[in-house]
């Protein structure tokens, strides 16, 4: 029996389809193991314990509030200024009402001498002090605020040797009806009064935040120190003059 291509087609079994695509050989997969820690049996690293332990961060300190500038005080006031005036002069008066009407020995007197040379010497030291001072701030060589910071320190030595040649002088038998010793009177009377407006002064240039004083400032510091200058040399000229005769 002959057979024709289509039974034999029939006989084999349905056809295979064949595709146009080449067909791509597939790859193999590699594989690998994600090791999240030390394998076991592996070497442990050794810590380094000689290393210094880390720094603590540091802390910031707070910045302090800025303090308000002082405000002027109260023994700035022109009528205090005007009233410790009145009790200065008023404290002359006694010393002279005493020199009047006390008699001094001959040991009071050199004792009173004593203290009273001793306290010319703590005074208008301190007064020469504080203007050699404001000297050294106009030659440029010191601040404006160390100058006042300075001559500030130097109140109260210079109150303290006026007191005592007003309380020694009382007891050095001073001639009242002298035209000289009046005059001296005069000059330690001006010369308290300058002193105690003195500190308002002070505080006005300590409180000025120019570069330069203003004007009225300099003159006014200028004039007080003309006003101490001459009070006190003409004090001491005077007492080296009644010492004299």
């Amino acid at each position: 029996m002959h057979t024709t291509p289509s039974d034999a087609a029939t006989e084999a079994g349905p056809p295979t389809p064949i595709s146009p695509v080449t067909a791509i050989a597939s790859r193999g997969l590699h594989t690998e193991t994600i090791s999240w820690g030390p394998k076991p049996g592996a070497p442990q690293p050794i810590e380094d314990t000689t290393a210094a332990p880390p720094r603590p961060p540091k802390r910031l300190l707070p910045i302090p509030p800025r303090k308000p500038e002082k405000p002027l005080a109260l023994h700035d006031s022109w009528a205090i200024v005007v009233a410790a005036a009145t009790v200065a002069s008023a404290a002359l008066a006694v010393a002279v009402w005493v020199s009047a009407h006390i008699e001094v020995d001959p040991d009071l007197h050199t004792a009173a001498l004593f203290v009273h040379l001793a306290s010319l010497v703590l005074g208008f030291g301190g007064v020469l002090i504080a203007d050699y001072l404001v000297l050294v701030w106009i030659s440029g060589r010191s601040t404006l605020a160390d100058a006042i910071r300075c001559a500030h320190r130097l109140h109260l030595p210079i109150w303290a040797g006026l007191g005592g040649l007003v309380a020694s002088g009382a007891f050095l038998e001073p001639n009242l009806t002298s035209v000289l010793t009046q005059t001296k009177l005069i000059l330690v009377l001006v010369l308290t009064v300058n002193g105690l407006q003195a500190p308002i002064l002070s505080r006005r240039i300590a409180h000025n935040n120019a570069v330069h004083l203003p004007p009225h400032l300099t003159v006014w510091g200028v004039a007080t120190a003309t006003i101490s200058q001459v009070c006190w040399w003409g004090a001491v000229w005077i007492g080296f003059l009644n010492a004299e005769h």
